[in-house]
């Protein structure tokens, strides 16, 4: 646990934080390019991964959702292929049949959960121009000035692990400092954002960058802008 924003990939600098170098475990095809920047209780991990090459696995150990920030990956399951370029993104779920490719410079970012009560839930591609349906704002007791207009698409939960993804949009809006009530990973797809931590630090991300809040953080969060994420929430 870190208490801290972290921010795990800026599109303008293509940097990354350095994280350790380390697999999710035997099986993790992708542990010898995985960097883990954050992890919580042994269950839930948040980095990127550099890795290219071709690999396969009949049954994946844990479940991962990435988005593809440089170069491309392609995944082959239950015939069905997934290619994806920088902004692509999917979930895989544990159980799943896995061929992977990828290109020399592919990376991603992620988050991975591990629960021994994960179920299977397949191979799912996050569309960012998927059709939105209303949301919840926040508690209109964190909120300054008027309530924003918010929606979301969920394509993969597993609610018994706690693990959800999908893409959520707003309309600019400031939101107290409150504790954030979930781990949750965020890349951002249109808009620009300010998260402001207890100590004062402030992270500021637009498209393409992505971001990484673990539950229990203190921050205030401003956004300029309708804004649009692809989300990763983990409340392991």
């Amino acid at each position: 646990m870190t208490g801290k924003t972290i921010l795990l990939f800026e599109a303008k600098s293509g940097g990354a934080p350095e994280g350790k170098r380390s697999a999710l475990g035997a099986d993790d095809i992708f542990g010898a390019g995985r960097d883990i920047v954050w992890s919580a209780s042994g269950a839930v991990f948040a980095g990127s991964v550099h890795w290219a090459g071709k690999a396969s696995i009949a049954s994946f150990p844990h479940a991962e959702c990435l988005v593809v920030v440089a170069g491309r990956l392609v995944l082959h399951s239950g015939g069905l292929t997934f290619d994806l370029a920088s902004g692509g993104s999917v979930v895989i779920g544990r159980g799943e049949d896995i061929l992977a490719e990828a290109d020399e410079g592919t990376q991603w970012i992620f988050c991975a959960a591990t629960a021994a009560t994960l179920g299977t839930q397949g191979v799912v591609a996050i569309d960012g121009d998927v059709a939105l349906a209303p949301s919840a704002p926040p508690p209109a007791q964190f909120l300054v000035g008027d309530t924003p207009q918010c929606r979301h698409f969920r394509a993969f939960s597993d609610e018994t692990a706690g693990f959800r993804a999908g893409v959520w949009a707003t309309t600019p809006h400031t939101r107290l400092s409150r504790p954030h009530p979930v781990h949750e990973l965020m890349y951002i797809l249109e808009g620009q954002a300010d998260v402001t931590d207890a100590d004062g630090t402030k992270t500021s991300v637009g498209p393409g960058d992505a971001i990484f809040v673990d539950r229990g953080t203190i921050n205030r969060l401003s956004i300029h802008g309708n804004l649009k994420k692809i989300f990763v929430i983990a409340e392991g």
